[in-house]
């Protein structure tokens, strides 16, 4: 099996994901009541770029608890999940029965994928946090072109890498702590602290990540074939990744000292011939 030397970690990353899913639910990063009650639960971006989804077929890699997925189906796409944390499977699926919204969803790591999916989809969707998680994205790559139908759209947007490098516990200064360039090689991290609310604790403290440079995740696309349409960059986050951030009016994070004016996001877009 290719990734029999990823196991571990990807055993270390689903215990402590699976420990994470109530957390986020009740958290008020997530807002789990109000998406309930009929907001969504995805942030502008996305919506705008990606377009109008009525009626197609949406695959959702790394769906976390399905809100973003559930958020899609509202939008009239017809939509699957998937996620390798059994606990956020389990949660996406009572909710999709809570909401009454129609909604497949996958237990399974997504490098599974070409041994367990051969339906093809109009898109292919992955967002905020994703990619940090996963080992090969030249294997990622392949996945991608192996659910798109041929006309399909891939829309992916993420942290951006140079983001990752930030020393978010420095408020000082801006200055980076983490390498760019780092050969595949996974970041081994050892802490309780749970990001979305920092008062939980987490049992399972240990997690891998690894870090993948912008032209590694663009080739990766390209050498599948895919037809990039666009690749934008933003000066601001999803989250809060650093302590001189604070909420704007269009839903995101932004650094108030506007000297760190750097890339925090990226989203792109790419077609399937």
């Amino acid at each position: 099996m290719r990734f029999l030397n990823y196991s571990e970690f990807f055993e270390a990353n689903k215990k402590r994901w699976n420990e994470r899913v109530n957390i986020n639910a009740q958290s008020k990063f997530y807002d789990l009541e109000s998406f309930l009650a009929g907001k969504t639960s995805l942030l502008p971006l996305e919506i705008i770029e990606l377009g109008d989804v009525t009626g197609k077929k949406l695959l959702h890699l790394q769906c976390h608890f399905g809100m973003d997925t559930l958020s899609w189906a509202r939008n009239g796409a017809i939509v699957t999940g998937i996620d390798f944390a059994p606990e956020a499977i389990k949660l996406a699926q009572e909710l999709s029965e809570q909401l009454k919204l129609n909604a497949k969803f996958i237990e399974a790591n997504i490098y599974d994928i070409p041994n367990i999916i051969n339906e093809k989809y109009d898109i292919v969707f992955t967002s905020y946090g994703v990619l940090c998680w996963l080992p090969d994205i030249k294997k990622w790559g392949e996945i991608i072109n192996h659910c798109l139908k041929p006309g399909g759209v891939f829309y992916i947007i993420e942290s951006h890498p140079f983001g990752f490098l930030i020393d978010e516990n420095y408020m000082e200064k801006f200055q980076t702590i983490y390498p760019y360039f780092n050969e595949g090689k996974a970041i081994r991290f050892e802490d309780e602290t749970n990001l979305i609310d920092k008062s939980k604790k987490l049992k399972h403290k240990i997690s891998f990540e690894w870090i993948h440079p912008l032209s590694t995740i663009i080739n990766s696309l390209i050498d599948i074939g895919l037809e990039i349409e666009f690749i934008h960059e933003f000066p601001y986050s999803f989250f809060p990744i650093h302590p001189d951030m604070i909420k704007g009016e269009n839903q995101y994070y932004h650094f108030q000292n506007k000297l760190f004016n750097v890339p925090m996001m990226f989203s792109l877009k790419a077609n399937k011939k």
